[in-house]
C-alpha cells in the first residue's frame, strides 16, 4: 500500500506541536515534535494574511518541517479555544442548509452581541439527543482573519490546508484510534492548556457538552474539575461519571493520583501514540509524554 502522509498542528502554552502520520499499511507516527513560537494564537485578535508575524510563523513551521523531514503536502490546524467563541445552543431539529446557517448566525449574535458576525466563520458540532423537535449544537465562531492567516502561511510553504478545527474536538479522533475501548463508557474529557481547561462530557463517543475554565493558580485544575462535575450533576440530575480522560500541559502520570484523591475522578492520561507504530526517528520523550500531542495527532489521523 502506498504511503500517504498527513500533518496536524496544535498550539499549547507558547509552543507549536507537530504530528505527522504515515497512512501506509500500518498507521505510523513518522514525526512528533514541538518548538516555541513567537506568535500568540490565544490573545491576538487581529490576524490577517498580511499580519506582521506571518513570515515569523512561516519560518517556524518551515524549520520544524525541514529538521524533521516532513513528507506531507497538506497541513491541518487545531485552534486553541481561547481564540474562539464557543457556546452550547438549542436549535430546531428540522433546520438544514442555508436556514440552519442563518439561524446559527442569529444565535451567535444573541450570545456575542458586540462581536460582528460577518468577521467570523460560524459552524457547529451536533449533539445527539432523543428529542425529534429540538436538538443542541456546540456553536463555534472563528475569526476569518485567523483562517486566512493560516492559509497564507500554508501557501508560502507550498502546502494545502486540509482542515481547521478546534483543538479540544480534534482530540476525538485520537481517542477513537488510541483508546477505542473507552468509547463504550460515558466519561469526561479534560484538556489542560496551562492557563485554561477545556471540559466535555462524552456519551457514546459523542461530545454532549462543553465548558471552558481559566486556570491562574496551582489548585485551579483540581477546583475546575470539581466545578465541572458539580455543573454536570445539576444539569443531568444524577451523579456524573468518575472516569476522566486527560491531555495537555501541566498533567502527567505523577499528577493523576492527586486528582483522583482530591477531585473525585478516575483519571486516565491519553496516550496519543497507543495503537500506532512509532518511527525510530521520533524522540522517545515525546512519545512517552504524548498527551499534549492529542489534538495534533487527531488531525494527522484524519484523511477526510
Amino acid at each position: 500500500m502506498r504511503s500517504s502522509y498527513c500533518v496536524g498542528i496544535s498550539f499549547y502554552k507558547g509552543h507549536i506541536q507537530l504530528a505527522e502520520i504515515d497512512h501506509g499499511k500500518k498507521k505510523t507516527v513518522s514525526v512528533l515534535t514541538e518548538r516555541s513560537t513567537a506568535v500568540d494564537f490565544t490573545r491576538d485578535t487581529n490576524f490577517s494574511p498580511d499580519h506582521p508575524q506571518l513570515f515569523t510563523f512561516v519560518y517556524e513551521l518551515e524549520e520544524m518541517m525541514k529538521q524533521n523531514k516532513v513528507h506531507s503536502k497538506t497541513i491541518s490546524f487545531a485552534l486553541p479555544t481561547e481564540s474562539l467563541y464557543i457556546q452550547v445552543v438549542p436549535v430546531d431539529a428540522t433546520l438544514q442548509g442555508a436556514d440552519l446557517t442563518s439561524h446559527l448566525h442569529w444565535e451567535f449574535e444573541q450570545f456575542f452581541p458586540n462581536v460582528p458576525v460577518k468577521d467570523f466563520i460560524v459552524s457547529s458540532y451536533p449533539i445527539p439527543v432523543a428529542d425529534e423537535k429540538r436538538k443542541h449544537v456546540i456553536l463555534v465562531g472563528v475569526r476569518r482573519g485567523l483562517v486566512a492567516f493560516l492559509k497564507r502561511a500554508a501557501s508560502e510553504l507550498r502546502l494545502s490546508v486540509h482542515l481547521v478545527d478546534v483543538d479540544h474536538f480534534s482530540a476525538e479522533k485520537t481517542i477513537r484510534h488510541c483508546h477505542p475501548e473507552i468509547l463504550k463508557e460515558t466519561f469526561i474529557l479534560l484538556g489542560s492548556r496551562g492557563d485554561g481547561l477545556d471540559a466535555s462530557l462524552i456519551f457514546r463517543g459523542n461530545y454532549v457538552d462543553y465548558r471552558g475554565f481559566a486556570m491562574k493558580q496551582s489548585d485551579d485544575l483540581k477546583n475546575n474539575i470539581i466545578s465541572y462535575r458539580q455543573y454536570l450533576e445539576a444539569k443531568i440530575g444524577a451523579q456524573p461519571p468518575a472516569k476522566a480522560l486527560l491531555y495537555g500541559f501541566g498533567i502527567s502520570e505523577e499528577t493523576l493520583p492527586v486528582l483522583q484523591r482530591e477531585a473525585g475522578i478516575n483519571p486516565v492520561l491519553i496516550d496519543a501514540t497507543r495503537n500506532l507504530t512509532i518511527s525510530k526517528h521520533v524522540y522517545e520523550e515525546y512519545a512517552k509524554e504524548s498527551s499534549r500531542f492529542a489534538a495534533a495527532v487527531g488531525l494527522a489521523l484524519r484523511t477526510q
